[in-house]
């Protein structure tokens, strides 16, 4: 229990600070408003725990709750034990001995700032773990208080509610979703011809879109095609329950419809900031020497993309098309143009899989591009797990196969090159013998290019066993905690 006494102790003391500095700074105010809920969540918990001990005779806890108790410590305690370490800083700079006043503010703005930039992340972090929690903690995050709950619970509350709705609620979604007279924007996108690249212009908004595919014969007036555009106004539905103040590199989609002439269901999204060009990942490496960026700015990447994906699975969907060309990069307007900078604009799309873990994915396998659209392997293929690549003979999605694929991503990214190029011997006839290919030389190649912590978590996302679903403590310990702590070394 000591662990969470401290940090509430230390987190009193640094919602002081915060409080001290939120007179004179919008941004402090916000964070002592997000800080001060996440103190909350820390002494709701060491409650819990409190009252399952002392309720027992022997005033201890459980073997059962005991167990419960490891766990939640194991995902929380890193950070908690960083709140100490925040509260240590801010007494070495001499905050908590004088009151901030405005001259205070001004003559030490650049350390106040930094200090609270760096509570700032924590916070970040700290709401990406409650995610995590285990269901068995009995703790409802979502009525602790509704007023300051940060904009990634509530979208994951959301998002999780939306799962557990009846088929006839969701059904009324997805018709809200659906674009009631899409025509004008229909003429507006044929218009642009390209609508990958840039931003569409319209009315006071921008919008960028995301696609789904509707296979040859499914036509409009067809059963298959209102069993698709219903599952598509579903999609659409969960995927419109994100908060961009969440900061989870996920677009909320605003509203779907249906593009005749490209035989798509587009989805309207509007950009994180004003924007003037995008890239998808894969594009961006191909850019070779052109496209030099620097070791934090792909460690930040990389973050980011695998918090992306354990928010996903939190709720219960899965992503089902993480490959570097799912990944795309919005250039602000404005911006400086390095393109380190560029990849703190990067996000998860492409999802022309993404689904429910209820949908019907069995025996789905590899999907197949209309002849039109013929792909090769290394834009699909080859980032899947090889029990996905049995046709129709695949086994049920799993959230397994998404990490799987995300480690390929992670490697390409680690590599910064392009997989063909990395794996130039891969044996395009033997699929089952690619994970074991690519967890060969590529990944061998990372420790010199990016350190052997990032090697190892490639190395285990590339060889997780189909049959083996993977937790969220699993997922927490050995892929986001050391990206994480990657990342922020190098910030």
């Amino acid at each position: 229990m000591e662990i969470f006494a401290t940090a509430v102790t230390a987190g009193d003391l640094i919602l002081r600070f915060l409080s001290g500095c939120a007179a004179y700074s919008d941004d402090a105010e916000k964070l002592q408003a997000g800080f001060s809920w996440d103190l909350m969540i820390i002494k709701t918990v060491q409650g819990h725990f409190d009252s399952l001990r002392l309720r027992n005779a022997d005033k201890r806890l459980s073997p059962h709750e005991q167990e419960l108790f490891e766990i939640t410590t194991k995902r929380l305690g890193t950070l908690l034990g960083k709140v100490q370490q925040s509260l240590n800083k801010i007494h070495r700079k001499g905050f908590l001995q004088e009151t901030i006043t405005r001259a205070t503010w001004f003559a030490r703005k650049a350390d106040l700032e930094e200090l609270a930039e760096e509570l700032h992340r924590w916070t970040q972090r700290f709401n990406i773990r409650l995610l995590g929690l285990p269901p068995t903690l009995g703790i409802n995050i979502s009525a602790l208080g509704n007023a300051d709950v940060p904009p990634v619970i509530s979208s994951n509350n959301k998002l999780r509610q939306f799962t557990q709705l009846s088929w006839q609620e969701k059904q009324a979604l997805a018709k809200e979703m659906l674009l009631a007279h899409p025509d004008a924007l229909i003429e507006k996108v044929a218009g642009r011809r390209d609508i990958s690249t840039r931003p569409l212009n319209d009315g006071d908004n921008q919008l960028v879109f995301a696609s789904r595919r509707v296979p040859q014969g499914e036509v409009p007036g067809t059963v298959a095609f209102e069993d698709r555009q219903f599952d598509m106004g579903k999609l659409a539905a969960a995927l419109n329950c994100l908060d961009a103040a969440a900061d989870i590199r996920l677009l909320k989609v605003e509203y779907y419809f249906y593009h005749p002439d490209s035989m798509q269901f587009l989805f309207a999204q509007i950009p994180p900031s004003q924007t003037t060009a995008m890239s998808t990942l894969e594009k961006f490496i191909a850019l070779g020497a052109q496209a030099v960026v620097s070791l934090g700015a792909r460690l930040r990447l990389a973050h980011k993309l695998a918090e992306a994906v354990f928010f996903l699975h939190t709720t219960g969907f899965f992503h089902k098309n993480i490959t570097s060309s799912s990944v795309v990069i919005f250039r602000r307007k404005g911006s400086s143009g390095a393109h380190s900078s560029v990849l703190d604009n990067a996000y998860l799309m492409g999802f022309d899989l993404i689904r429910g873990a209820e949908a019907k994915t069995t025996k789905e396998g590899t999907v197949k591009a209309p002849e039109s659209m013929a792909t090769t392997i290394w834009d699909f293929d080859i980032f899947q797990h090889p029990d996905r690549l049995q046709g129709s003979a695949s086994p049920m999605y799993i959230n397994t196969y998404d990490v799987y694929s995300l480690g390929v991503v992670l490697l390409e990214v680690g590599l910064w090159e392009e997989l063909a190029e990395a794996v130039a011997g891969l044996d395009a006839s033997n699929p089952p013998a690619w994970a074991e290919q690519l967890s060969e030389t590529p990944v061998s190649n990372l420790g010199p290019r990016v350190g052997e912590r990032y090697q190892r978590l490639v190395a285990w996302c590339l060889g997780l066993d189909g049959n083996k679903i993977v937790t969220e403590a699993e997922f927490l310990e050995m892929v986001l905690d050391p990206l994480e702590s990657m990342a922020s070394a190098m910030s």
